[in-house]
């Protein structure tokens, strides 16, 4: 059991797209977050496909009713008993985490993430579900961090690019001054971009007593995925612990040839045991001589999308292009650059299928000319049936 000093808590608006949510949780950037914040998800995607994309990194809550517009991904490294979930509602989910400060005292925290509707009726009138539920959240006696989209314009963030007023914020504002919720965004942050319009609507609060463990919460372009929206980091001074994910060797995939050459050099070698002090050092001398091979021979398995069998460098090739396109996109900021990113970025995704596809299919054929490995494609078919029950 290890313990890092910072906790790392990742916010990311995924525009209700399966694709967009796919590629943003399989970059290997994501994975070193200890908590995700996903808002506005698609209704249409089933807890099934949400389990599939992240299953191997991370723990999902998530309300199971098909109107859920909000989720939370927990990284594994994090201790099972070290936090908690609770599912409020469907537009809210939260965590409790136990954690530490720098004095090594125990300090518990609420993560809670919140989406409101941008309906006419909520924005425009007081009466919203959400914001009464989050006043009630917030009445525990432990530290709150409190990550939202609200839709709501306001000064208070938007700055003097602010001009709608949205009733709804009376309440909002209330909340935020009763419970001295601190912005941690600056004002006049820019959290969604589209070709017309620069808004502030993804935000983040925190409790009065952990203000002081803010180490930063800022923006990270370079984890954009095609949404409009902007993800955002908090990184705070608390301790967590985490366990090291075991690893496993590539057993099917020794290099047969390497170990056999071992085994006759260092093992089939004739010798004398004619007492128990002999038998012994000759036990530990194979003991050392087959840890020696196994190293050699056997490599270590790697969890990383780039590790699978369909990804080669023509793969790698048009997703570093996209990436670049994309930046020239941020720095000209014309309605050139972003379209010829759009057509890229199609162009990367058929690419990707297709070589997917093909992988897929010589496996299979592979598979039909071998009886051996089918045995293989049964146990696949077995639990990927299994996991979308």
């Amino acid at each position: 059991m290890m313990n890092q000093i910072f906790l790392r808590i990742l916010q990311y608006n995924i525009r209700k797209s399966l694709k967009i949510q796919k590629s943003f949780l399989i970059d290997r950037e994501v994975h070193k977050f200890d908590i995700i914040i996903i808002q506005k998800q698609d209704c249409n995607i089933n807890a099934s496909q949400m389990f599939n994309l992240t299953h191997n990194f991370f723990h999902l809550v998530r309300d199971s009713s098909s109107q859920a517009r909000t989720c939370i991904y927990v990284n594994k490294h994090l201790k099972l008993n070290q936090w908690a979930m609770k599912i409020i509602e469907s537009n809210i989910c939260s965590i409790k985490l136990q954690t530490s400060n720098l004095k090594d005292e125990i300090q518990t925290l609420r993560l809670i993430n919140i989406y409101n509707s941008c309906s006419l009726f909520i924005i425009f009138t007081e009466e919203s579900s959400t914001i009464s539920r989050l006043n009630e959240l917030i009445k525990d006696d432990c530290e709150q961090l409190i990550i939202e989209d609200f839709n709501l314009h306001h000064s208070y963030w938007e700055g003097r690019r602010c001009f709608t007023y949205h009733t709804a914020m009376n309440a909002l504002l209330n909340i935020v001054m009763n419970a001295r919720l601190k912005l941690l965004l600056e004002s006049d942050t820019i959290t969604r971009e589209t070709y017309n319009q620069l808004t502030t609507i993804n935000l983040a609060f925190d409790s009065e007593k952990i203000q002081f463990m803010i180490h930063k919460c800022k923006m990270r372009i370079d984890l954009h995925q095609k949404s409009d929206y902007l993800s955002i980091v908090t990184k705070l001074c608390l301790r967590t612990f985490f366990v090291q994910l075991t690893t496993h060797r590539l057993w099917k995939k020794m290099n047969t040839e390497a170990l056999n050459a071992h085994l006759r050099i260092h093992l089939l070698v004739d010798c004398s045991l004619d007492d128990k002090t002999a038998i012994d050092d000759r036990v530990a001398e194979i003991t050392h001589v087959l840890q020696e091979i196994i190293e050699k021979s056997i490599s270590w398995a790697k969890s990383s999308i780039q590790a699978q069998d369909f990804w080669n460098q023509i793969c790698l090739k048009v997703v570093t292009k996209s990436w670049w396109l994309w930046v020239v996109w941020k720095l000209q900021s014309t309605l050139e650059t972003w379209n010829d990113y759009l057509r890229y970025n199609d162009h990367k995704n058929k690419i990707i299928k297709e070589t997917k596809r093909s992988h897929f299919r010589s496996q299979m054929h592979k598979l039909s000319n071998e009886l051996k490995l089918i045995w293989r494609f049964a146990k696949w078919v077995r639990i990927e049936s299994q996991l979308l029950k």
